[in-house]
């Protein structure tokens, strides 16, 4: 049996090279893959799980959400951000479930010691990943939560997602991207940056030094955006941490295992040399 992650495109994937790690470090007889499919396929891979063919799966861009729509079972993680990264097997009942919330504020702790709690945060972008990421801020008490996304309507929904919170949230324009004065972490959740040249214009003059630029691409290390906020002298951070701390949870899910945090140093060195 083994694990894969699920998507299209999915060459960029460093995934398979966290867990085939952590796979080895603890003597599990599995080996981890990417798979790219079509929408159509998914199905197929959670019957899979189901048959027990398969131990479970990571889902990234851009099936986070159909996978949500496709299962039945949904760990409070999935329910709460209505998008799945992880499935997993309990007995004979297949579960989805979101890790992307716990590992991105583990990573922002761990790398920039930023506390969530009463902070006033921009958010780039509306698809599955921001989801699963404004769930756990809000869980953490953020004091304000500003969406900016390309499509108007998807900003919306995600506001309307979670509108019960006592955080405050607010729109900003994507052709208009001004933070204020009192912003204190600015989080791309969107692909743009992925790809030579791609920047996000937004307007820096207004924000405090400690500000922090914090973008959930890994490939590339530092995206044209990241590039622009260093050099303006902001702390930024790349994705890495995000993708091995959320990987720590499937991991959990899937063996019961608690990794310490020199498995994830150890994982996050090994994906650094392959840079």
């Amino acid at each position: 049996m083994n694990l894969f992650v699920i998507g299209k495109p999915i060459k960029h994937s460093m995934s398979p090279t966290i867990h085939n790690f952590w796979l080895k470090k603890y003597s599990k007889p599995y080996i981890y893959t990417k798979k790219e499919l079509d929408y159509q396929s998914l199905s197929n891979v959670i019957d899979e799980i189901k048959q027990k063919k398969i131990i479970g799966a990571n889902v990234t861009i851009p099936y986070k959400k159909d996978v949500y729509d496709i299962l039945e079972n949904l760990h409070i993680s999935a329910r709460r951000s209505k998008a799945v990264n992880t499935i997993y097997r309990q007995g004979d009942t297949v579960y989805g479930a979101n890790t992307d919330g716990i590992g991105y504020c583990e990573a922002l702790k761990q790398e920039t010691q930023l506390e969530i709690k009463d902070k006033n945060i921009l958010i780039l972008g509306s698809g599955g990943a921001s989801y699963g990421i404004l769930s756990e801020l809000i869980e953490r008490r953020a004091a304000s939560i500003t969406i900016s996304n390309r499509t108007e309507e998807k900003s919306f929904e995600l506001i309307k997602n979670f509108e019960k919170s006592t955080t405050v949230f607010k729109y900003m324009k994507w052709n208009k991207i001004i933070p204020v004065a009192e912003t204190d972490l600015i989080i791309n959740t969107t692909s743009f940056g992925m790809n030579e040249g791609e920047t996000i214009k937004i307007e820096m003059k207004d924000l405090k030094d400690s500000t922090i630029y914090s973008d959930i691409i890994y490939k590339p290390k530092i995206t044209p955006t990241m590039k622009i906020f260093k050099e303006k002298g902001f702390t930024t951070q790349n994705g890495l941490g995000m993708l091995i701390n959320q990987a720590a949870e499937a991991f959990r899910l899937w063996f019961n295992i608690n990794l310490t945090n020199q498995d994830i140093i150890e994982a996050k060195e090994l994906c650094e040399k392959s840079y």
